[in-house]
């Protein structure tokens, strides 16, 4: 099967949620298509009305209580995948609360919109997830987006948190797309570097995917990114990786790295979702969105976030 016959089976089987496809054409990106509409809003009431940069309209997620509640934790903003929004990471949300953790210390956005159900996991459920957007008149259908566009999003969220919280230490836990999403926006906005505590990265194409081999730029939005050998990935990642992390925040990432269990990095792409000088952990043959709500998983990156905060002052 070709790699565009694969993708496209991935992504109708609900398989994996991480890179956008396009119709052939011209290197220029072409045009996004629209999302069906904003995704569910469940923030505290009084948490700041963000707007979606490219969408116009209100960006969904979760999180808060009230404006400078207390909280026991530095903050921690989960960044989601392809094709799905915030509501992936309820499983994640409800495990960090039964640890002891409060809504006042956990946020997501959704940044394209209402996203679909296909960031599915092989050993646990999201029926949240799948009773809301049913309630919401989900259309079924599949809409991809890219890093670039979504920084200015991405970037505001975080300014709202850190306002909101009244912390400026914030921690990052992102899947997929969203590990290059957010690495991307700290690129652009370095001043955000000094208030990192903790970044989690889950199975992100840091440096490509065999979802884009040679050949698949210009055909596949994401791939114009992270494909292995785009400038675009050379930027973010720095000559000799220098620029893969960096102080004061620990890094942490979470891969199958046998390159059997998750699609996304078959192969000779295994160890793709490494960083240099980070915390780089191996659970071999785990499927791609296991690694993100796999409950043992998500135990060691919370307390890998704990242990960070641990190590610096908060405030």
């Amino acid at each position: 099967m070709s790699w565009r016959g694969r993708w496209a089976a991935a992504l109708g089987a609900g398989a994996v949620a991480l890179l956008s496809l396009s119709l052939p054409g011209a290197r220029a990106e072409p045009a996004h298509m629209r999302p069906q509409g904003p995704a569910a809003l469940r923030f505290a009431k009084d948490f700041p009305v963000l707007t979606d940069h490219e969408w116009g309209f209100r960006l969904g997620g979760f999180g808060g209580v009230r404006a400078s509640a207390p909280r026991r934790h530095v903050p921690v903003i989960f960044v989601h995948g392809n094709n799905v929004d915030a509501a992936d990471w309820y499983p994640v949300r409800d495990d960090f609360l039964s640890a002891g953790w409060t809504m006042q210390e956990l946020y997501a956005l959704s940044y394209n919109g209402l996203g679909g159900n296909n960031g599915v996991a092989v050993k646990s459920q999201n029926p949240e997830r799948q009773q809301e957007h049913l309630d919401m008149g989900w259309d079924g259908q599949t809409r991809i987006t890219n890093n670039e566009v979504n920084v200015p999003d991405l970037y505001d969220f975080i300014r709202a948190v850190q306002r909101y919280t009244g912390s400026r230490r914030f921690s990052l836990v992102t899947h997929s797309l969203g590990v290059t999403l957010a690495r991307r926006t700290l690129k652009v906005h370095p001043e955000l570097r000094r208030d990192l505590v903790a970044f989690v990265g889950i199975a992100g194409g840091n440096h490509g995917t065999d979802f884009c081999p040679p050949g698949s730029e210009g055909n596949v939005v994401s791939c114009d990114e992270i494909a292995a050998g785009t400038k675009w990935l050379a930027d973010l990642n720095g000559p000799n990786g220098r620029d893969e992390t960096y102080g004061p925040a620990r890094w942490l990432t979470v891969y199958d790295g046998t390159g059997a269990a998750d699609p996304a990095y078959a192969g000779s792409y295994a160890q793709s979702p490494q960083l240099r000088g980070a915390d780089n952990r191996q659970f071999p043959g785990t499927y791609h969105n296991d690694l993100r709500e796999a409950p043992d998983i998500v135990a060691v990156y919370r307390r890998f976030l704990e242990l960070a905060e641990s190590h610096r002052r908060w405030g």
